[in-house]
């Protein structure tokens, strides 16, 4: 126990309902706190209710506090450790990642540990899309990029997502349900479109408010708004380790563009389902901007006519895959 500074931040309201938003922390970490990372406390609660549904509880202080994470998602009440404060270092983007717990996490929860990815993955996703909605695009997409170097340099690569062989519950807390979980919600966004992923994040959250869920659960609310069968997805990229790793080569005779585009990712990986942006840069100064349906094999190859010779391609030049 000790003594708090107490800033009552502007109400956040819904619908008529007023939800108190308060910042508790040492006195000398006061004003930091109010300039810093909490600045938009209540800009972050109006936004996550726009894209998601009301806020969940009665009211949401944020404590400052000795908990061994970075933060913790307590309903109604988050915690974060004091480390971030005294040596200020502390920023929004933890503020996000937490708040958007109190939806996902908190209000829904996975029925099973090994679905911890609808927690963890959903507020990786939530937190940084504050950023994108706010109208700062470019620092969503620098957290994005900082996730995949994260996913990617991990020991986990090799282990899927819903990880039923791992027994060890505390180790779940990995690179595979916080960062790669959440590149698996970006990468649906693009392939369902924004209508359908945001109506169905909202519905998902109407359905199962104040129960649990379970990965099937969210994967028929999406098919229902994207109006076609996406078990594909959801199997490759919960059930399946690793990622696409892709060795695209090319070639241009008879006025047309001949791709092929090899798998080259370890076979216990698997192959994977995807459509690989393409931008195509012509001697004529063009660009041209192609969609490529890679399958699910070992090398799949595309032909594509062109107005003029091409000089350079990028593949998935805007990072919209893992």
């Amino acid at each position: 126990a000790t003594r708090f500074v107490v800033s009552r931040h502007r109400p956040a309201v819904w619908d008529g309902d007023t939800i108190p938003i308060e910042v508790w922390t040492y006195p000398e970490d006061s004003a930091y706190a109010d300039s810093v990372p909490f600045r938009r406390a209540t800009e972050i609660v109006e936004t996550m209710q726009r894209l998601v549904g009301p806020f969940p509880y009665e009211k949401l202080a944020h404590v400052e506090s000795s908990t061994r994470f970075g933060g913790m998602e307590n309903a109604g009440a988050i915690f974060y450790a004091e480390k971030g404060y005294a040596d200020r270092t502390m920023g929004e983007g933890v503020v996000a990642h937490e708040t958007a717990h109190q939806w996902f996490g908190d209000a829904v929860t996975e029925y099973d540990w090994h679905h911890l990815w609808l927690a963890e993955g959903f507020a990786s996703y939530l937190g940084p899309l504050f950023f994108e909605l706010v109208g700062d695009s470019a620092r969503f997409h620098q957290i994005m990029e900082r996730n995949r170097r994260v996913y990617m340099a991990s020991s986990v690569v090799d282990r899927p997502i819903i990880d039923t062989a791992n027994t060890d519950i505390p180790s779940l807390l990995n690179e595979n349900n916080y960062p790669k979980a959440a590149w698996v919600l970006h990468m649906l966004r693009g392939e369902i479109g924004d209508s359908a992923f945001f109506g169905a994040l909202r519905a998902y959250y109407a359905t199962y408010r104040d129960s649990t869920a379970l990965s099937s659960d969210f994967a028929h609310v999406v098919e229902r708004f994207a109006h076609r069968p996406l078990g594909w997805f959801f199997d490759q990229w919960l059930l399946q380790p690793g990622d696409p790793r892709l060795a695209v080569t090319w070639r241009y005779a008879n006025g047309a563009l001949a791709l092929e585009v090899a798998q080259t990712q370890p076979a216990a990986w698997g192959h994977f389902r995807l459509r690989l942006p393409l931008a195509v840069q012509l001697e004529n100064g063009d660009t041209d901007t192609l969609t490529v349906p890679v399958e699910a094999q070992a090398e799949t190859t595309y032909r594509h006519p062109l107005p003029a010779r091409p000089t350079r391609l990028v593949a998935d030049p805007a990072g919209e895959l893992l």
